[in-house]
């Protein structure tokens, strides 16, 4: 490839930043609360059908 391509698209790039950890807090929560929220709901639902069907 083309060199001075290569060092243009390298010198171009911006620099990374590292993450706040209150943005990593936030999503950490975030997923944990989309998790909780998921198996709660599949509790709900496994409770609900087994307590229908106990009688049987």
């Amino acid at each position: 490839m083309n060199e001075g391509i290569n060092e243009i698209v390298l010198r171009n790039r911006p620099a990374k930043e590292r993450m706040s950890f209150d943005r990593l807090k936030f999503l950490c929560y975030f997923a944990a609360g989309i998790i909780a929220e998921v198996l709660g709901f599949i509790a709900v639902y496994l409770i609900i059908f087994f307590a229908g069907t106990a009688g049987r």
